[in-house]
């Protein structure tokens, strides 16, 4: 197949987000403090979260401040036991939802408290999603965007703290090949866009500034013209990589958007149909992304689409491996490893 796109996620991709790492530490450390205890969340926490597809730092610490309530000890594996227990395809929210009330009654704890904190763990005006994004932003631009005051005074931790992963060449080479016809490239990503500038720290500090993204602000649009969440429409859902992949031939994004919800319901345009011959790279560090693709690449082909999808895992941890691996990956140390097998 000549005709090519790769898709990118972000984080642990593109980016060594010490950023959302750091901020999810902090968020935990500040919530359990309130709660009375003392608690340092570790990388191992964080792989084992991120390798069950809760990569979503807001969900993640939610579900931390949970565990502290239903148990009254910071003991995590109770929880990844009981996520293991729901099938990965489900939106995360949900997931964690479940995932907790489950633990409370076996505990013998009242459900209520635990699940509202997960229930609440997109909205602005609840702990821990206030602290988390006060120091993804910083506090100026905390206020800036929320209108809320601050109460950390802090500088943005993705400022602060992210490291690009992809190297100079690297970046190069993907310019040089995009060059020849009918290769695409975009960015699908859980960060928040449109009013969010989290995707554009991103791109900007690896130098992709011109490849558009679909990230979870565009599946907010989705949610607010069609019903639902943003979470019923991003990623594991194909409705993420599919207008990804529609957004790499430079279409207008609530366009793309459009047309990969009308696929899902089986309607296809011609734009899609075009899709035919095509061969896609999709590369991720957690199973949502691949799982997003691989339902793309089924639901192409059950339209009678040639189309093959390529799922690259990247990631040096074998925690984050082994549920990559699970998901039909082929698994790479680096971003820049996986690129030279396609430049």
């Amino acid at each position: 197949m000549q005709k090519k796109i790769i898709i990118f996620d972000v984080d642990g991709v593109l980016i060594e987000s010490h950023g959302y790492h750091q901020a999810f530490k902090d968020t935990v450390r500040i919530g359990a403090k309130e709660l009375g205890f003392d608690v340092n969340l570790s990388d191992d926490d964080i792989a084992q979260f991120e390798g069950m597809g809760i990569s979503s730092e807001w969900h993640s610490s939610a579900a931390c401040m949970a565990v502290l309530l239903i148990n009254g000890t910071f003991d995590l594996a109770p929880l990844f036991a009981s996520i293991a227990k729901e099938q990965a395809k489900i939106p995360v929210r949900i997931r964690l939802e479940r995932a907790v009330k489950r633990m409370a009654k076996e505990a013998g704890v009242d459900p209520a408290r635990p699940v509202a904190i997960i229930q609440n763990s997109e909205t602005i005006q609840s702990f821990p999603f206030d602290i988390f994004q006060e120091m993804i932003l910083g506090s100026l631009g905390f206020e800036e965007i929320y209108g809320i005051k601050s109460s950390l005074g802090v500088e943005s931790y993705l400022y602060e703290y992210d490291k690009p992963l992809l190297s100079a060449s690297s970046k190069n080479g993907l310019f040089e090949w995009l060059q020849k016809h009918e290769r695409g490239c975009a960015i699908m990503t859980n960060r928040p866009t449109r009013e969010m500038p989290d995707a554009k720290y991103a791109q900007k500090l690896t130098g992709l500034d011109e490849i558009p993204v679909s990230g979870y602000g565009e599946m907010g649009w989705l949610a607010e013209k069609f019903g639902g969440e943003a979470a019923n429409y991003s990623k594991p859902s194909p409705i993420h990589a599919l207008s990804a992949v529609l957004a790499s031939f430079g279409k207008e994004s609530n366009q793309s958007l459009l047309e990969a919800h009308a696929a899902s319901k089986g309607e296809f345009s011609e734009d899609i149909m075009r899709l035919d011959g095509y061969e896609f790279w999709v590369f991720e560090d957690t199973p949502a992304g691949i799982i997003s693709g691989g339902a793309m690449g089924e639901l192409l082909c059950g339209q009678g689409l040639n189309v093959k999808v390529n799922k690259f895992g990247i990631t040096s941890s074998p925690v984050k491996a082994r549920y990559l691996k699970a998901q039909g990956a082929q698994v790479f140390e680096n971003v820049d490893i996986a690129l030279d097998e396609i430049l």
